[in-house]
């Protein structure tokens, strides 16, 4: 109602200057009119000072014209401001006998955020659409830092990582010259109550032993490591994952622990 209120009295102010303006000219012309029936066969000086008397009487009218409308609009701004307070007020008291506060919500809104009273509140659609927008940018901020924490090789690993031995598959690959260190290691891995994947041997020699593991699996690995002794742990690189047999979690054997065979 009050958006309706406020197009209806723009386009009456636009009609209103509309009609003063074409009254203007019709007196205007009409005014011309006379001068020029008066002043007929008169010398053609005579003629121009007519029409520049007539273009200055015309400009002071307009003036005067724009200025009774400016006054006009201003007294009815008042009213209208006058009229507006006074329904607040019975609102806000009508509010007071039903035990409820003076002011709703949105007015309470209104007047923290608003700024005083010479600023408008912005629309209720507007502020859901903003208040919309902040909240996907702030799932979008939320959703994209999980996807960058959960893939972090150092981070906790996945939310879901089984870490009781009996449901971590662990491979054993032997990263030495040692006939039969994989078979051995992989006993220990069995007799630790882990499930045994593939046992084989590592494409290049390593000098240290490894537990490795793929992207979202350090628990476990951190589980084997220390069941079976070996402080190194790693992310698994393609060659040992491609060796791995698909499991998550795969013993490199290095030549520090050559003797793994003959220690029980």
């Amino acid at each position: 109602m009050e958006l309706i209120k406020e197009i209806g009295a723009f386009a009456g102010l636009a009609s209103f200057l509309g009609l003063a303006l074409l009254a203007l000219l019709f007196f205007s012309q009409s005014r011309d009119v006379r001068r020029l029936r008066d002043w007929a066969g008169r010398a053609p000086e005579r003629d121009a000072e007519g029409v520049e008397t007539t273009s200055a009487l015309a400009a002071e009218r307009a003036e005067e014209l724009r200025r009774m409308e400016e006054e006009r609009r201003r007294k009815q701004e008042a009213a209208d401001a006058a009229e507006t307070d006074a329904a607040k007020r019975d609102r806000r008291r009508q509010r007071r006998q039903a035990g409820l506060p003076e002011q709703t919500r949105l007015e309470r809104l209104r007047s923290r955020f608003g700024g005083g009273a010479g600023r408008r509140m912005p629309e209720p659609r507007y502020l859901a659409v903003v208040i919309g927008g902040v909240i996907v940018l702030g799932a979008a901020i939320a959703v994209g830092a999980s996807q960058l924490l959960g893939g972090d090789e150092g981070g906790n690993g996945g939310r879901n990582a089984p870490l009781k031995p009996g449901q971590v598959t662990v491979s054993v690959l032997n990263g030495t010259a040692v006939q039969g260190l994989a078979a051995s290691v992989g006993d220990k891995v069995e007799a630790s109550r882990y499930q045994l994947g593939s046992v084989g041997n590592s494409a290049n020699t390593f000098t240290e032993s490894v537990v490795m593991f793929t992207r979202g699996h350090r628990p476990e690995a951190k589980r084997v490591s220390k069941d079976l002794g070996i402080s190194k742990v790693a992310l698994m690189t393609p060659d040992i994952q491609g060796r791995s047999g698909g499991s998550d979690v795969s013993i490199v054997v290095g030549e520090d622990n050559a003797d793994f065979s003959s220690s029980g």
